[in-house]
C-alpha cells in the first residue's frame, strides 16, 4: 500500500494564503458597500418618484449623510485594498486607472469643444464616465488576462 505524504505549506505559502483572503475580504466590502449603497438609493428614489413625493428637509439630510458615509467608507476600504495587496495588484488597478482616467481626459473636452461648435449635444458625463469606468475595467482585465 503506497503511503502518501502530507505536505505542509511553507512560510511563503501561508502568508501568500493569508494575503489572498485579506483581498477577497476586502474587495467583497468594497462591493457589498456599493451594492447596499446602489440599492438604498434607488430604492429611496424609486419609491419617491413612484408616489410623487417631494423630498422633506430632514430626508434629504439623511440621504445626504447617507453619501458622505458611503464616500467615506469607499475610500477607507479602497485604502485597506491598496495596502493588503502586492506590487503586482497594485500596478494593474494603477494601469486601469490610468487609462480610464485618461478616456474621461481625451472625451469630455473633445464632446464640449463639439457642443460649443454645435456638432453634438450637451455633454452626458454620466454617459461619459461609465463609458470610462468600463474602459478602465476593460484595462485591468486585460493586464490580469495578459499575465496568465
Amino acid at each position: 500500500m503506497k503511503q502518501e505524504t502530507l505536505v505542509q505549506p511553507g512560510e511563503g505559502e501561508r502568508l501568500y494564503a493569508e494575503q489572498r483572503k485579506r483581498f477577497w475580504r476586502v474587495l467583497g466590502a468594497l462591493v457589498l458597500i456599493g451594492l447596499v449603497g446602489g440599492f438604498v438609493g434607488g430604492f429611496a428614489s424609486g419609491f419617491a418618484d413612484a408616489k410623487h413625493l417631494t423630498s422633506e428637509p430632514l430626508y434629504n439630510q439623511v440621504a445626504a449623510a447617507g453619501v458622505v458615509l458611503i464616500a467615506i467608507l469607499a475610500a477607507y476600504f479602497s485604502w485597506r485594498f491598496f495596502v493588503s495587496v502586492d506590487e503586482l495588484e497594485v500596478a494593474d488597478n494603477l494601469w486601469g486607472s490610468l487609462i480610464g482616467f485618461y478616456a474621461y481626459a481625451i472625451a469630455f473636452p473633445s464632446w464640449w469643444a463639439l457642443n460649443k461648435l454645435d456638432k453634438a449635444p450637451e455633454p452626458d458625463h454620466w454617459l461619459i464616465y461609465g463609458a470610462s469606468m468600463t474602459i478602465a475595467v476593460a484595462a485591468y482585465a486585460l493586464r490580469k488576462w495578459q499575465a496568465r
